[in-house]
């Protein structure tokens, strides 16, 4: 096998890659939006049980409603919090007008079974193809943590139509970019070398 160990493609869309939270008003095609599924699809699973489901929501009434859901139970759970992190999410959070999706057009849940033990890891790897596919076809994302929390709510679970055997790994958030995030510093990498 003949390997060109300079840049390339991958390791060049891995480098570029940005969490973007500012999006067009623009659908994205569901062309692509099952080509960025099927990318994650690819990803190493323990045993290929590949253990994950996916659920597309574009409706903008449905992604409102799982974001004002979301809110006060981020909140509860922040608070009394005196972290960075804690206090400005919790001031973002106060604000009526954020929207924990951003306003993206598209929000995909990576859902994994509950019975798998390994089904976080590997539905891990999955969100992390879509995550890369998606910036390969120029398609901004960002994997919205918070976005776990709608689980919590039965009503938005049989919404969602998530089998009551599977439970949300990875809210990830997609659209077209209106800007270009800045690039964060990057730490060096602490590598312990064992030989």
């Amino acid at each position: 096998m003949n390997v060109d160990y300079n840049e390339n493609s991958v390791i060049t869309n891995k480098k570029t890659r940005r969490s973007v939270r500012d999006y067009l008003n623009k659908p994205v095609p569901e062309e692509i939006i099952n080509k960025i599924i099927d990318a994650g699809r690819y990803a190493p699973s323990g045993f290929n049980l590949q253990p994950w489901r996916f659920v597309v929501v574009e409706n903008p009434a449905i992604l409102e409603r799982l974001s004002d859901y979301a809110k006060p139970v981020l909140m509860k759970n922040l608070s009394g919090r005196t972290d960075a992190f804690a206090i400005s999410h919790l001031e973002r959070l106060e604000d009526r007008n954020y929207n924990i999706f951003y306003n993206a057009p598209v929000l995909i849940l990576v859902i994994g079974r509950k019975s798998n033990p390994r089904s976080d890891y590997d539905c891990t790897l999955c969100a992390g193809n879509i995550i890369h596919a998606a910036h390969s076809l120029g398609i901004g994302s960002c994997w919205v943590g918070g976005g776990t929390v709608i689980q919590q709510s039965e009503e938005l679970t049989a919404l969602l139509q998530i089998p009551v055997n599977y439970k949300i790994v990875a809210p990830i958030i997609l659209g077209y970019p209106r800007s270009a995030p800045p690039t964060p510093k990057k730490r060096e990498p602490v590598i312990s070398w064992v030989r």
